[in-house]
């Protein structure tokens, strides 16, 4: 009976994983990776609008970083065997709370139909100097 409720306890652990997903054409970086794979999860790192294969911020404001903060987090899903529609959590963080119209009106049509679950604050000092950064979960 203890055999059993020991390895009924343990069994979790040993199911767990853990898969760093990089994205080829990208720098590494040796604080984060761009997402990590665990349990059927997909956790991608907090992403900004940058171009990402040549290390420039995605000019034009709010909107435009946004389309490319999610082009770029569309990149890391690719890789990691998923998509945009398996987003089940985002994490938005604003430069400024007067942002927040103007990255709706992008992030909706990124998720025109049944939004993930999604909390936003505003913050100061983001990476970079972007006008926003997005921190996704999808499932495989």
């Amino acid at each position: 009976v203890v055999a059993s409720a020991l390895l009924a306890a343990i069994m979790p652990l040993a199911l767990a994983e853990k898969r760093v997903v990089k994205v080829p054409e990208w720098p590494e970086s040796p604080l984060f990776s761009h997402a990590v794979v665990s349990n059927g999860l997909v956790f991608v790192a907090g992403t900004v609008g940058y171009d990402m294969v040549n290390m420039k911020k995605c000019e034009g404001g709010i909107k435009n970083e946004t389309a490319c903060a999610f082009r770029n987090i569309e990149t890391v899903l690719r890789v990691a065997n998923t998509t945009l529609e398996n987003v089940v959590d985002c994490t938005v963080f604003l430069g400024t709370m007067d942002d927040y119209a103007a990255m709706n009106e992008v992030y909706t049509t990124i998720f025109p139909k049944d939004p993930p679950a999604r909390a936003a604050f505003g913050a100061s000092g983001l990476a970079g100097g972007a006008a926003a950064e997005f921190k996704c979960v999808a499932t495989l």
